[in-house]
């Protein structure tokens, strides 16, 4: 692997992948070579497939990176940039990606702090981030109070930031962070010892949270509850339900997590993680607390999630937000299995004209929406903005039959849901629905529309294509995502300046034409 300067320059680099780009171009052998040892798409292709095949800038780009050790163009990109910032900004970047980045995020974090040891021996609280037991033992051993000093740039406790540190989840890093850990209890940090990010002043988060809400970390969990850390704080439980198993979930109930007040049910209920219910039920989850069957039906969740609720207590005439009635909720988003329940139970209401349109059309019964449409030619300018948002949720619930008859019969293509502000084509593009995300383009929904975070479907794709940890059943085609877009007019221009996942990002690659 070949070892950048200190000071690396982003244009010399694009040089050096024009001038490899043109050489293979030549049909000079060891550029040739290069690009079939590096490139992907090129390994086991003999020099007469390379220079059949169109090599591209973007080629030659993802080559350089990868003699450099990194995965894409994008993330050398990142680390010349982050090289180039003053050493507190530096700081600040690096624990983002430590804290809360992805995973090609933490693999620049590692790789930095290999590279440049030197900014990271400046802040001695480091050591409780990146699990170095040595420097923290030596620590301890001159000032026995650093235990629950906050410290470094965050401000954190130490033994928050070994709890919090995605680096757990890297090879090479789980053991030292543990033992960090066990240095810093049996020199009498505080278990239950909390910080406050500053962007959510009203929101403490505990030792526990770090471990079994944000790093998933069984071992680490498992090792602060035996120290006594308080399972009810009021987060570790909720987001522990976002972890692709349910083990850290079990073992916070197996020493005494509340379920009741902490909106964990409502949490599950956003992925489909049926066993997790029952669980949390089992466990004192009371389903008459809250509306959430009428949750589950916004989520798009099985009848056996409905089911379960019902089993447990949930009231079937209980009413959600606005007062609207599980049964006229189950007809709004076409839920025939949970209307057929609840009429097995003696409950029905008749509907009112719009209401009634709109359960046809989330059903997918177009003859009897169109009918009610021939007769109620303005029906849809009657629509409430609840009913007219019925298009977005059930986009990003994968319902692509109701939603071809709702496009069909003159919805509103840019109509936004209420939690973050974003169209049908953004809850599509989130799930990886390609499919859905076809139908919708093909009928005229604009890929630029702003969503609530001040970006369109490419910051969504963006994002969702990089996000890890998420249980669910969605589709995640994202490559067929971007196809969808580029095969629908959206100019590769405007993906500039957005990462993308690997595969993602080689797939737009191969889109751009031939460098010249």
């Amino acid at each position: 692997m070949k070892t950048l300067p200190v000071s690396p320059d982003l244009s010399h680099l694009k040089n050096q992948a024009k001038q490899l780009l043109r050489a293979a171009r030549n049909g000079e052998s060891e550029a040739l070579r290069h690009f079939a040892e590096c490139l992907p798409s090129a390994r086991g292709l003999d020099p007469a497939g390379l220079t059949s095949r169109e090599l591209a800038l973007h080629d030659a780009q993802s080559v350089i990176a990868r003699d450099y050790g990194f995965h894409s163009w994008s993330e050398l990109k990142h680390y010349v940039e982050w090289t180039r910032s003053v050493a507190a900004e530096r700081l600040r970047t690096w624990l983002a990606w430590v804290l809360e980045g992805n995973a090609a995020q933490r693999h620049l974090a590692r790789r930095t702090l290999t590279e440049q040891p030197a900014l990271f021996a400046q802040d001695p609280w480091l050591a409780s981030v990146t699990g170095d037991e040595v420097r923290l033992g030596a620590l301890i051993a001159e000032d026995p109070a650093f235990v629950n000093r906050s410290g470094g740039p965050l401000a954190m406790p130490p033994l928050i930031g070994v709890s919090h540190s995605g680096l757990i989840r890297e090879p090479g890093f789980k053991e030292p962070l543990l033992a960090c850990a066990r240095l810093l209890l049996a020199h009498g940090a505080d278990v239950n010892a909390s910080w406050t990010d500053p962007r959510w002043p009203d929101s403490p988060l505990s030792v526990l949270y770090g471990a079994a809400g944000r790093t998933h970390d069984e071992a680490m969990t498992r090792l602060l509850l035996e120290a006594g850390a308080d399972p009810n704080d009021n987060e570790s439980l909720y987001h522990s339900v976002e972890s692709s198993d349910d083990v850290g979930t079990r073992l916070l109930l197996s020493a005494g997590a509340r379920v009741t007040g902490t909106n964990a049910l409502g949490r599950v209920l956003d992925f489909d993680k049926l066993a997790t219910l029952r669980l949390l039920l089992a466990h004192g989850g009371d389903a008459r607390e809250q509306a959430w069957i009428h949750h589950a039906i916004l989520r798009g969740r099985s009848g056996a999630h409905v089911r379960a609720l019902l089993d447990a207590g949930a009231d079937p005439r209980a009413t959600g937000q606005g007062g609207v009635s599980l049964y006229r909720y189950a007809q709004q988003y076409g839920r025939t299995d949970v209307a057929a329940m609840l009429q097995a139970m003696g409950i029905e209401e008749e509907l009112s004209p719009e209401e009634a349109f709109v359960a046809a059309c989330t059903r997918a019964d177009r003859a009897a929406a169109a009918d009610i449409l021939a007769r109620e030619p303005d029906i849809l300018t009657r629509l409430s903005e609840r009913q007219l948002r019925t298009l977005p949720l059930l986009a990003g619930n994968g319902a692509i039959e109701a939603v071809r008859v709702m496009l069909g019969l003159g919805w509103p293509r840019e109509v936004k849901e209420h939690e973050w502000s974003a169209t049908a084509l953004n809850k599509a593009m989130f799930q990886g629905d390609a499919a859905m995300l076809r139908l919708l383009l093909e009928e005229g929904a604009d890929w630029r529309t702003e969503h609530g975070f001040g970006n369109n479907v490419l910051g969504t794709l963006s994002y969702a294509c990089q996000a890890e940890d998420i249980a669910s059943v969605m589709p995640q085609d994202y490559v067929g995502c971007a196809r969808a877009l580029v095969e629908h007019g959206v100019p590769l221009s405007a993906f500039e300046g957005y990462d993308f996942s690997d595969d993602v990002a080689a797939f737009l690659r191969h889109q751009a034409p031939p460098a010249t």
